[in-house]
């Protein structure tokens, strides 16, 4: 696909608003069609779950008892009865087109993945992963989950007071449409995480567990939900390679590295004599991780050496056996202990 992922979501944004040229609706309706085809258009899984809940929610706008007047659907679905466009719509996501459509021919498993027909009545739509395998859920406004096993989603069926929300038991991956005129929040019983737009992970099992929540793009807004008595809610800012931590038995908040931070700016690591601040400099830039040392300790400092693809953790180790320093780990970033070098 030659559109990169940030044109494609605002172009999704564009089709969800019904802002589209008609040739960028045709190349959408193209890229939905061909889900299940052969030719792939390159798209990602989180691009074809943002693709199908944008398909998803114009349909359900347009079918909706008194929705008023009707855009074209994709094929001309709306001169169709809306059982059928449900039907067929369901059947594209896997992929089966329309050659010989029946709507009892629509599997039930993806039936209770499918958002249901919106009703006057219907305020949320349930997704509970009983398997014992991950499950994609495309959500109404073109955000993407991975719902971890023995998990559950609640969503919210239309905004709230300008809002997106949901409830979360368990764990899931969000990678969420951004929309910054309404802020997507999902609650856990112990913590709030609000974005516009972003890719985070949110572990919250129920019980006493801690529970997480990892960014991997973007910046999260992490809020207890209930303070102990006589203090305000503490609420922290999360980064790529950063998560914020609950723990249930204190009732304290606090903002912390991921275990192993991922690569976020790719570069090369060949460094030929070069000083340390710029090696430690790099590597910040690299994984977004602040790196706190002594300038006037490695001042007269330098480097030799070739890293590769190890983790951010496993360079530290190669750059501290050269030089005979040592890291730490203190809350989000790192302290790096170098003996002073002397001049040559």
């Amino acid at each position: 696909m030659a559109t990169d992922k940030s044109e494609f979501r605002q172009l999704l944004q564009r089709y969800q608003e019904g802002n589209c040229t008609p040739a960028e609706e045709q190349r959408i309706e193209a890229w939905y069609r061909h889900l299940g085809a052969e030719q792939q258009f390159n798209l990602s899984p989180t691009e074809k779950d943002a693709l199908m809940a944008t398909v998803w929610q114009r349909i359900s706008r347009q079918t909706a008892p008194g929705s008023g007047p009707q855009a074209a659907l994709p094929g001309g679905w709306q001169s169709w009865p809306v059982s059928v466009r449900w039907a067929a719509a369901a059947a594209l996501i896997l992929g089966a087109g329309l050659v010989g459509l029946q709507v009892a021919h629509v599997p039930a498993k993806w039936a209770a993945l499918a958002p249901a027909a919106p009703t006057a009545q219907a305020k949320w739509q349930v997704y509970a992963n009983t398997s014992a395998y991950e499950t994609h859920v495309a959500l109404p406004d073109g955000s993407a989950v991975t719902l971890a096993p023995a998990s559950t989603l609640k969503y919210r069926s239309a905004l709230r007071e300008g809002r997106r929300e949901a409830y979360l038991t368990g764990a899931a991956f969000f990678d969420v449409f951004h929309d910054k005129q309404h802020p997507f929040s999902v609650f856990t019983d112990k913590v709030v995480t609000t974005v516009l737009g972003t890719s985070f992970r949110v572990q919250a099992y129920a019980g006493p567990a801690d529970v997480q929540v990892q960014v991997r793009t973007g910046a999260v807004r992490v809020s207890q939900r209930r303070a102990p008595a006589g203090t305000a809610a503490a609420t922290v800012m999360v980064l790529p390679n950063q998560q914020a931590v609950y723990s249930a038995g204190g009732q304290q908040l606090r903002r912390e590295l991921v275990a192993q931070p991922a690569l976020l700016a790719p570069q090369s690591f060949v460094f030929a004599d070069r000083p340390v601040a710029e090696v430690l400099t790099a590597l910040e830039k690299a994984y977004g991780v602040r790196i706190e040392y002594d300038t006037v300790a490695v001042r007269h400092c330098t480097l030799n050496l070739s890293l590769g693809n190890e983790p951010l953790f496993a360079k530290l180790d190669i750059i501290c056996e050269t030089l005979g320093a040592t890291y730490e780990k203190a809350g989000d970033h790192l302290r790096f202990h170098s003996p002073a070098c002397q001049a040559e």
